[in-house]
């Protein structure tokens, strides 16, 4: 990872034991801020698709009445025998 050579100078010239604190706390710091990235752009990509919905009058009754799967729709997406074996 890039870093300013005071910073390097400074991390290279540590105790065994500081560094892995240090990286302790580094890991924890990307992690959480990946995380916030990741999480940011799911709730983006749902923003985005519910706009594009609404743009098209996709109401929650409508969209319920395309989920509604009738046996031939079951057996067309997922094969006869994925079917059979997950009827109910």
């Amino acid at each position: 990872m890039p870093v300013d050579d005071s910073v390097a100078d400074g991390y290279n010239n540590v105790p065994p034991l500081e560094k892995e604190k240090i990286n302790s706390a580094i890991n924890t710091l990307l992690s959480k801020f990946l995380k916030t990235q990741q999480d940011s752009a799911f709730f983006n990509a749902i923003n985005e698709l519910s706009g594009e919905a609404a743009k098209n009058d996709l109401t929650v009754e409508k969209l319920g009445k395309l989920m509604e799967w009738d046996e031939d729709t079951l057996k067309n997406l997922f094969g006869e025998e994925y079917h059979k074996t997950n009827a109910r």
